[in-house]
């Protein structure tokens, strides 16, 4: 089973991109982030006419996260309680015994921005939503744009990325806490150090590789044990027949 995490930066301007991926790369579960779109206007029809199901948590102009799968959509779940302040950034949904926890994780902007704690505070509540509701001896995946880059090579300036968000510690803090809990990092043993997801439109950050890993797959141990492979599909990043790109790559995990 092929899981793919994407954000497409408005699903409503790149629908013919995110079709064209459809065609190539078929994956069995997509995850997608930063919709931009309410449910009702969602184009469900690119999925449901290659057989994929559908669960959307949608919101006008920004935010919204979608689930589209071929195999059955099973306990749906939308929101994070007392961490998203009412934007859409969590679905969930169970595939084949796979518990699926699709993110677009707030990006926090500055630290003496209200959007830095509401950051952090997204994290908290993520995790307490975690305890309460799924456990680490399970086969989960929590997936999506999580907006951290963990390590050095996670990010292409480190140095002038330190303790800015992205790459700050107190996020470091809550991604540790994470695995903590039990998630492992399904994609960094499988990619060169380097490799991101993630490359600003401007400054030509593409062209010169400056970018960042922020999308992730982390998983519980006991399906990080199914991984055979994992990737960044870096030329679905790049403008094809005339269609512009997200500034986010695809990442995707193959499970056994």
């Amino acid at each position: 089973m092929k899981i793919v995490t994407w954000n497409v930066n408005s699903l409503k301007a790149r629908r013919e991109y995110v079709e064209r991926y459809l065609e190539d790369r078929s994956p069995d579960v997509l995850c997608l982030q930063e919709l931009k779109l309410q449910d009702h206007a969602v184009p469900t029809e690119i999925f449901t006419s290659r057989g994929y199901e559908v669960a959307i948590h949608g919101q006008k102009q920004w935010n919204g996260v979608l689930i589209a799968s071929k195999l059955p959509l099973e306990d749906v779940v939308r929101g994070l309680p007392e961490g998203d302040e009412g934007q859409s950034r969590l679905i969930a949904a169970t595939v084949a015994g796979v518990r699926i926890i699709n993110l677009y994780c707030p990006q926090g902007q500055k630290v003496d921005s209200p959007k830095f704690p509401y950051k952090l505070g997204f994290y908290d509540a993520l995790l307490a939503w975690l305890n309460d509701n799924c456990s680490a001896d399970g086969e989960l995946v929590v997936t999506g744009d999580l907006n951290i880059a963990r390590d050095p090579e996670d990010i292409y300036d480190p140095e002038g990325f330190a303790d800015v968000p992205s790459f700050h510690p107190e996020e470091h803090r809550r991604w540790d806490a994470l695995l903590a809990w039990g998630l492992q990092d399904a994609v960094k043993p499988h990619i060169e150090p380097g490799t991101y997801s993630f490359w600003d439109y401007r400054g030509a950050a593409f062209r010169f590789n400056n970018g960042m890993r922020i999308d992730h797959h982390l998983v519980t141990k006991s399906l990080n044990k199914r991984v055979q492979s994992a990737w960044i599909d870096r030329p679905f990043r790049k403008k094809i027949d005339g269609l512009k790109a997200s500034d986010h790559a695809p990442v995707g995990i193959e499970l056994a």
